[in-house]
Formats: C-alpha cells, sequence, structure tokens
C-alpha cells in the first residue's frame, strides 16, 4: 500500500440476506453490472438454502440504493479445493463480491468484508479466504495473506494466474 494513500474508515451500511422472491431481479442486474454469473444466481438461492452458501445486498443505510453485494461459501463448488472453502477444514470463502464503482475508494469494500467475516464467524468457520486475478491486490490491506498462487480457468481458453489469500477469524 502506498503510504500517501488514506486507510478510509469504514462506513456504515444496511445488508440483507436475499430471497429469490424478493431480490433474484436485483441480483441478476448486479451480475450483469460486474460481467460475469448472471446464470448462476438461482443456484445461488438453492445452495443458501442447503446452508452451503450465505448472500448479502449491501445498501446505502436507510435507503433502497444497493451498494453492492457478496458471500460466502462453505464449499468450493468449482473445484473441491479444500483449501478454499470446505465445512470440515472449517473454511469459508468471499464470492460474489461486487462493488458498484461510484462507491469504490470509499470504505464501503471494508465494511463488506467486515460482515462476510461476522457471517462466516457466525457458521463457525475460523478461515476466511479470497482469491481473484493475481495483479488485482488490495486485501492484504484488510488482513488477508496470499497462501497460494495457481492458474485457473474461468471460461474460455486462457488460465488466468490466480492469488489466494486467507484471514484467520
Amino acid at each position: 500500500m502506498n503510504s500517501k494513500e488514506p486507510i478510509l474508515p469504514h462506513p456504515a451500511l444496511d445488508y440483507v440476506i436475499p430471497n429469490a422472491e424478493e431480490h433474484q431481479t436485483l441480483l441478476k442486474a448486479m451480475r450483469k453490472a460486474c460481467g460475469w454469473d448472471v446464470a448462476n444466481v438461482p443456484k445461488w438461492f438453492v445452495q443458501q438454502a442447503e446452508g452451503t452458501r450465505v448472500m448479502c445486498i449491501f445498501y446505502v443505510p436507510g435507503t433502497n440504493t444497493a451498494v453492492g453485494m457478496g458471500g460466502v461459501e462453505m464449499k468450493d463448488f468449482d473445484r473441491q479445493d479444500k483449501d478454499v472453502a470446505d465445512l470440515e477444514t472449517k473454511r469459508g470463502c468471499v464470492v460474489s463480491l461486487f462493488l458498484y464503482k461510484n462507491y469504490r475508494g470509499k470504505g464501503y469494500l471494508g465494511r463488506m468484508l467486515e460482515v462476510l467475516e461476522d457471517i462466516a464467524r457466525q457458521k463457525e468457520l475460523e478461515t476466511l479466504t479470497i482469491y481473484g486475478l493475481s495483479k488485482a491486490g488490495g486485501y492484504e490491506k484488510f488482513g488477508y495473506k496470499t497462501f497460494k498462487i495457481e492458474p485457473r480457468n474461468y471460461g474460455g481458453e486462457n488460465n488466468w494466474e490466480t492469488r489466494f489469500l486467507a484471514k484467520s477469524l
């Protein structure tokens, strides 16, 4: 982190655990805005009902203005990687993290992560992981540390270098 970059306080956010009837359209709009996983939204509600995923929609306090979304998976559905998420190893993974552009750089991401970490603790998880393209850093300032870097395919022909980070709860 650049020493001149200020650490912003985490602003207040309201959040809701979404349900399919009320929130499916909003979640699909957010996934469309970020550019991926629109088709997966219906199965996320199934996973949430099964207890292997918790999703949150975050709002400006006292309004219905959505800031973004995020979730915690208790199982790595894509690759069955127990280092990423697994109830036996008490590891969860931050997933589907999205923050609208006009709210970026204002401290909202830190508050979203705090809420997701609290949810992970309530689920009795001991470690929370997060991953993304290796060049996309920044989670270290929230206490996450890299534990592996490996290629992952996110569709198409390319394998992208992916950074996996973890934080003890």
